[in-house]
Formats: C-alpha cells, sequence, structure tokens
C-alpha cells in the first residue's frame, strides 16, 4: 500500500467515526501551494479528519497542512494567485450524494434546491432537501403550492417525473424506486392551511416497487403526527393504499368498479377503491376531494404539501 493510500484509508476510518461517510480526492498538483482564490477562510484544526468536517455548505475544495495544524476552506479549486508554501495538502470532494441526506451529513442544514445522484452515474437530479424538520436530510419527492402545476399527468410523466424543484414537481416513480428500493425509508407527508397551521405524518417505513410491479406502495407503520393515518387503514380494505400499484388517468391498476379513479380524481396516486388520502388532485376552482380524510377533506384551504423521504 502506497503512503498516500495508507493516509486516505486511515482518514476516511477517523472520519466515518463522525458519521463523515464521504469521499475525498487529493489533489497532488496542489502539494505545498496555497492562493487567496476562492477563499473561505483559514482555521486551527488538529487534524486532516477535523479539517474535513470544517468543509460544509459552500465549501467543495480544501487543505490541510499538518506542520501549522492549519485548515484552509475554498468554494472549489484554486486557479489563480498562486504561491509556494510547504507542508500544504488538498483534497476536493468526490463522494456521490444519492440524495439529501448525503448532502445533510456533509454539513448542508439549509433547506432548498440540490442535486442528488441517485443512479451512481453521469447524471444528476434536481431535488428539493429539508434539512429542519426532524432532524434534516429529507428528500422531496413531491412537492406543490396552492395553484401550482397540474398533476393531472400520464403514466409516462409520473414515471419520469415532471415540474421544478424549486416551485412544484413530482420526482419521478423511477427515481422513488431507486431512492427507497432498500426498503429503509420513512415518509414524511405535511400539509399547510391558509389559516396558518401546518399538519403532519410520519410513516415508519415507505418504499415502492418498479415497473415491472407498476410502482406497488409498500408502507408501514408506525405512523403518528397530527394528520392522522389515512393512508393505512388495516381496518377499511378498500381504503388501504399499501401494497396498491400506481395508477394514472391513462392508467387505471385501482380496484374501483366505477371506472378509473385517477381519471375521475384527476391526478396520479396509489388508488385502491378509492382513497382517504390523495395528495396529487386538482386546486380550485376544481375539487379535490378527501384529500386526507377528515382531518382536510377539499383542497381549498391548503397553501402547500410536502412529501418527504429518508433512509435510515
Amino acid at each position: 500500500m502506497s503512503r498516500f493510500c495508507a493516509i486516505f484509508v486511515l482518514f476516511c476510518t477517523l472520519c466515518q467515526a463522525d458519521n463523515i461517510s464521504l469521499q475525498y480526492k487529493a489533489k497532488l498538483e496542489f502539494d505545498n501551494k496555497k492562493s487567496d482564490n476562492e477563499l473561505i477562510g483559514e482555521y486551527n484544526a488538529g487534524s486532516l479528519c477535523l479539517c474535513s468536517t470544517l468543509c460544509k455548505n459552500d465549501c467543495g475544495f480544501y487543505g490541510y497542512n499538518p506542520l501549522l495544524k492549519k485548515c484552509r476552506l475554498h468554494k472549489k479549486v484554486f486557479n489563480t494567485g498562486v504561491s509556494d508554501e510547504v507542508g500544504w495538502k488538498y483534497y476536493s470532494y468526490s463522494g456521490i450524494n444519492t440524495d439529501c441526506k448525503g448532502h445533510f451529513l456533509h454539513g448542508r442544514t439549509q433547506s432548498g434546491v440540490y442535486t442528488i445522484n441517485p443512479f451512481r452515474n453521469e447524471t444528476n437530479i434536481t431535488v428539493y432537501c429539508d434539512m429542519e424538520t426532524e432532524g434534516g436530510g429529507w428528500t422531496a419527492i413531491q412537492k406543490r403550492g396552492s395553484g401550482s402545476e397540474s398533476f393531472n399527468r400520464s403514466w409516462v410523466d409520473y414515471q419520469n417525473g415532471f415540474g421544478e424543484a424549486n416551485d412544484s414537481y413530482w420526482i419521478g416513480n423511477d427515481l422513488i424506486h431507486e431512492l427507497t428500493k432498500g426498503n429503509d425509508s420513512s415518509l414524511y407527508i405535511s400539509i399547510s392551511l391558509q389559516n396558518g397551521n401546518t399538519f403532519y405524518e410520519r410513516y415508519q417505513l415507505f418504499s415502492i416497487a418498479d415497473e415491472t410491479d407498476d410502482y406497488r406502495l409498500l408502507l408501514g407503520g408506525p405512523a403518528n403526527g397530527t394528520l392522522g393515518d389515512s393512508m393505512l387503514n388495516p381496518n377499511f380494505q378498500g381504503k388501504d393504499l399499501s401494497g396498491m400499484p400506481f395508477s394514472a388517468p391513462d392508467r387505471d391498476n385501482d380496484k374501483w368498479g366505477g371506472g378509473s379513479c385517477a381519471a375521475y380524481r384527476e391526478g396520479g396516486w396509489w388508488f385502491n377503491n378509492c382513497h382517504w388520502a390523495f395528495l396529487n388532485g386538482p386546486w380550485a376552482p376544481a375539487y379535490w376531494h378527501n384529500l386526507w380524510y377528515p382531518t382536510v377533506r377539499n383542497g381549498d384551504s391548503v397553501t402547500e404539501i410536502k412529501m418527504l423521504i429518508k433512509r435510515h
């Protein structure tokens, strides 16, 4: 094992102990250099691992000088104003954040729009990350504001996703499956009303199957919150959504004998016969029936809805 690899392994081991599960790549071409370009600041740090934990939020590149016990944080790799100074080693973040929890563990604690790479390839996905709710690190799979984009969309639209992360969107069923296929994610739902009240419900287990099984919903308790459970309903077989395949206005997979729930209710969802919870309905003036029965019976007073997931 080379000297660098030994240091890298030790570094990763130490940082994993501090819940830093990300990877950094040594930038050897910057050894024994320094610059004020893209500089965030210079700080005292007793170790390389401690220096790495300081690199968060806007930081994407950092240097450590073990002789001086100094840490220099940069927004990105510097390219101007470079001078010589012995002892500096530099590292850039090369890990892949597959979800918002990855960003949160890296110290990014402001809610907003981030890019994730759940497929671990060259394609980045733009999502909304909630970094404040119940410990932070939640990835929004659905986000809606009053009067925003229509969710009366086709099967393919729901499969691929639609809308914009900084406004209103459905992340896409293929992506939801990829994010939850380990069956170790929780679901958090929040509904905000015009009077300023916000209600929520958290389900301990949430995942969906892939398209070959019509993105079947697998939902498990315990469920707790202020909304009340309107999705599991084990005592009301026709309203229990767990185990139901996804339906869209052009793809009927529900158990309603009277037609298509998705077409009738104007939005895609895991319908049974039909529902007591349905978060993808139409805004006023159309009637949004039983958005979350009995707590929120229609969409007239709703200002925002979020469906958030986080792996355990």
